[in-house]
């Protein structure tokens, strides 16, 4: 008996300290739902997974707190968002709260720009990957040349469907991984190639993990665990060690000062030039790069392949979209001429129906950030070390910036003189993120999307097979990626 009273005592004094500390900690946040112990708010996030937090949005207002594995605070509007990213740039930390991204920051990092923790290292490593980006993209003429091999093989295997139905979206992120791989490494590889399933497994295995991650990151000693989760991954950082250090030793090797060859070379310059800069001993290595090198091919190809998959469903959705695109591209290309980037300030439907893609399905849902200092934002106080996310999924369905939000529209992205006015001019739209966490591929991402669009629609029709339902869409579940579920498509060729 004395046991069950010390327990019982025990656990009721933990409940009061707990109540108490939270209500503290909380009172001056934005509001929000209680957290249960050790779950949190969990339970919502789990209840409307196809759209992050629209609930919670609609009972606590355009900015409120939960708590998923650490405290997060969402944010909800875009006036709100750019308070945030761009009116007190120097209060947030550039890389998203570890705990609420486990496991990805142990199975990409701990030496990428992603997930990496915040320091000088992190921040040197940043430079590395925004100079190299940046002599990469002076060849951008070049970079789209060594695009085509991927699109090419794209509608080769389609043309082996000889019409019959076929799930786009294995076969787009292939091609997305066949592009990376060739600009990341200048080597040409098939849907077939080793590396190609080796990464092709490993983003499935990221897909799986973001919820289980949040759970699991709160049970202690769960690493010891011989899980289903704990073995997932173990296979995703055996794939990575077995991919890129042999691929950027060989580069290392061989790399000539002044010759850029790849994005790998395009690493080693930034490297070799930002240390010469530094003073600092405290940066890492030359070895990092191999984790950044990793960063390209999970944020390049799940991103971009998560949005052409939705752009395929919304040309089946709606045919008389896709009907004023192959207008448009037999107007501009003509029949015998393959698109080129180029091509593209052209193109203002086409563009305007991209943009519209990423709009309505936002691949990436949400993004954030983690406070380094406490901050006042709409007049609530924010601890430091606070996640602030952006929901970017109900930024974009806002319908105070977008009038029917519900409703596929490309011409939003239109003026009434049909120019293009989509990337930078519209405050609401945020596809790449805002501020320092802005995605640092921008210009390869629209590269990829336009020349894989436009080459697909210039070559083919997409029809739903015949009897088919118009497919769903909702997103199939919450990652960091958006994507919609498996739909089925049949490929007619228009030459």
């Amino acid at each position: 008996m004395m046991i069950v009273e010390v327990a019982t005592t025990f656990c009721l004094v933990w409940f009061v300290w707990y109540l108490v500390t939270t209500y503290f900690e909380r009172r001056l946040m934005p509001p929000g739902p209680f957290p249960y112990p050790l779950i949190g708010n969990l339970q919502h996030l789990n209840s409307n997974s196809s759209k992050p937090f629209r609930k919670l949005r609609e009972t606590y207002g355009d900015i409120f707190s939960v708590t998923l594995g650490g405290t997060s605070v969402i944010v909800n509007t875009a006036s709100l968002a750019r308070e945030v990213r761009l009116g007190r740039n120097k209060d947030y930390a550039v890389n998203v709260l570890s705990e609420s991204v486990y496991p990805f920051n142990i199975i990409l990092g701990p030496n990428d720009v992603i997930f990496a923790s915040y320091g000088t290292p992190y921040l040197f490593r940043k430079r590395v990957f925004k100079s190299a980006m940046h002599v990469f993209g002076a060849g951008i003429n070049d970079a789209e040349e060594r695009g085509g091999h991927a699109v090419k093989s794209m509608l080769e295997k389609i043309d082996s469907m000889k019409g019959q139905p076929f799930s786009p979206k294995e076969l787009i992120e292939s091609a997305i991984l066949i592009q990376l791989w060739q600009w990341l490494t200048s080597e040409k590889v098939s849907f077939e190639h080793t590396n190609i399933k080796l990464l092709l497994e490993f983003s499935e295995i990221i897909a799986k993990q973001n919820v289980e991650g949040t759970y699991f990151h709160k049970l202690p000693f769960h690493s010891y665990l011989p899980t289903e989760f704990n073995r997932s991954i173990k296979r995703a950082t055996d794939i990575k060690s077995s991919i890129m250090p042999q691929t950027f030793q060989s580069h290392l090797e061989t790399y000539t000062p002044g010759v850029i060859r790849d994005m790998i070379d395009s690493f080693i310059s930034a490297y070799k030039k930002e240390t010469a800069k530094e003073t600092s001993k405290d940066i890492g290595s030359i070895d990092d790069i191999r984790d950044m090198m990793i960063d390209v091919t999970f944020a390049g190809s799940d991103t971009t392949s998560s949005t052409l998959a939705w752009f395929i469903l919304y040309m089946v959705s709606y045919p008389e979209v896709q009907k004023k695109i192959h207008d448009e591209l037999d107007q501009v290309i003509g029949k015998d001429d393959l698109p080129r980037w180029q091509d593209v300030k052209n193109m203002p439907y086409l563009q305007a129906t991209i943009c519209e893609v990423m709009r309505k399905s936002s691949p990436v849902p949400i993004t954030g950030s983690n406070t380094i200092r406490a901050i006042t934002v709409a007049g609530y106080r924010i601890p430091k070390g606070t996640s602030v996310v952006l929901n970017l999924t109900q930024i974009h369905q806002d319908e105070q910036e977008w009038p029917e939000p519900e409703e596929f529209k490309p011409e939003r992205f239109r003026d009434v003189e049909g120019k293009f006015v989509g990337w930078t001019k519209l405050d609401a739209f945020l596809p790449f993120g805002l501020g320092r966490r802005e995605c640092a591929g921008i210009a390869f991402a629209k590269i990829m999307l336009f020349t894989f669009a436009a080459t697909l629609l210039h070559r083919l029709r997409f029809e739903l097979p015949e009897g088919a339902e118009k497919p769903n869409e909702e997103p199939s579940s919450i990652t960091f990626v958006s994507s919609p579920g498996d739909f089925k498509v049949v490929a007619r060729n228009r030459r």
